[in-house]
């Protein structure tokens, strides 16, 4: 489950904080609503009810699915700048960028290895 998905089992004034607090609007170009104008969109006279919901189960499960959304982005942008730099001739960089490659290679075989493991639970069963 991504982000995104989780944003739609929300209700949407809940979606509405989530976006705003983690700042995943669409049109980036936008500026970002201030605590009023936010207050005025969602109804309410302080986000007080929204800070509370903040240190439930369900908004920590959206913070860790937004911050692994950002480690991913911030790997890729890592991983571009050594391959720049592996490209000029930089030894310590090739060194990084063949052992990021074999990191990111070692984790795509985890992640298929467990995707594959649940297809199997299902071998055993007959159709009847």
């Amino acid at each position: 489950m991504n982000i995104y998905d989780k944003l739609n089992q929300l209700s949407p004034k809940k979606r509405t904080y989530t976006i705003w607090r983690f700042n995943l609007e669409w049109d980036q170009s936008k500026p970002k609503r201030t605590e009023e104008e936010l207050c005025e969109v969602l109804g309410v006279k302080s986000l007080n009810e929204y800070l509370r919901w903040e240190k439930k189960p369900e908004f920590l499960e959206i913070t860790q699915l937004y911050l692994q959304s950002k480690f991913s982005n911030d790997i890729e942008e890592v991983y571009l700048s050594v391959v720049e730099k592996a490209k000029e001739g930089d030894t310590q960089s090739v060194k990084l960028m063949l052992q990021l490659q074999k990191e990111i290679r070692s984790f795509n075989e985890l992640k298929y290895k467990k995707k594959s493991n649940n297809d199997d639970m299902f071998d055993d069963l007959e159709i009847v």
